[in-house]
């Protein structure tokens, strides 16, 4: 599990976030995702799938810890990124989640 909370930690600062967003993003507090991301503390399914959509991978990117994640980087400035501005991140990466999936399924439709 250990792996799991420095891959978020990991994903949220190459995304150029803050705790402080991720908190806000999940109604925690950023005294919670701190403790999340030193392993203190653990997140739901679903707040682990808010985040895994946030950054635009499924839920397996978090687990396999050979997959190596590129999570959306922020061109503008993150401190002016609003919860709604996450919301609308996320739902654009659970589009690409999707997309790769769909992508996956026909290459392997394909092959056989």
């Amino acid at each position: 599990m250990a792996a799991i909370y420095q891959k978020l930690k990991m994903m949220r600062e190459k995304a150029g976030l803050r705790q402080g967003q991720i908190a806000d993003y999940l109604g925690v507090t950023q005294t919670y995702i701190s403790k999340v991301e030193t392993g203190e503390r653990n997140l739901t399914v679903d707040q682990l799938e808010s985040i895994a959509n946030l950054y635009g991978y499924s839920l397996e990117a978090f687990v396999n810890m050979e997959q190596d994640v590129h999570p959306i980087q922020f061109a503008f400035r993150a401190q002016d990124v609003s919860q709604d501005d996450l919301r609308i991140i996320a739902d654009i990466g659970r589009i690409a989640i999707n997309s790769r999936f769909m992508a996956k399924m026909l290459e392997e439709s394909h092959v056989g």
